[in-house]
């Protein structure tokens, strides 16, 4: 049934890895906001509203969507790991409440912070 829209889903996020790649895989050229442009409505079925501002989001904020991709890969590691250490006495609901109290975090430190949970 056709391309799936550009949900936040790992498919969709594999998606933006073009936008954030400035070499592309374009063959023979490099990508382009009209090439951007053209990828994601080929691919994704969602208003072109959407799409603009996704596009435009990417060309001002380069890397935002394998750094946050990195992110989530942590924090699941290290939810996991602490589900492990704490077995029984684990609680997700106050593990995601201390980590978000950490606050605004680099990947290392945010890492580092989170296995002491």
């Amino acid at each position: 049934p056709g391309a799936p829209g550009c949900a936040p889903t790992g498919l969709a996020r594999g998606r933006e890895i073009p936008r954030d790649n400035p070499f592309g895989f374009h063959p023979g050229e490099r990508w382009t906001p009209e090439l951007g442009w053209e990828f994601m409505r080929a691919h994704c079925r969602v208003p072109d509203e959407f799409l603009r501002f996704e596009l435009n989001r990417y060309l001002g904020w380069p890397g935002q969507a394998p750094s946050y991709k990195v992110g989530e890969r942590i924090w699941l590691q290290a939810r996991e790991e602490a589900k492990a250490r704490k077995g029984p006495a684990f609680s997700l609901k106050e593990f995601h409440r201390d980590a978000l109290n950490l606050g605004s975090l680099g990947l290392d430190p945010l890492k580092a912070a989170l296995a002491r949970l």
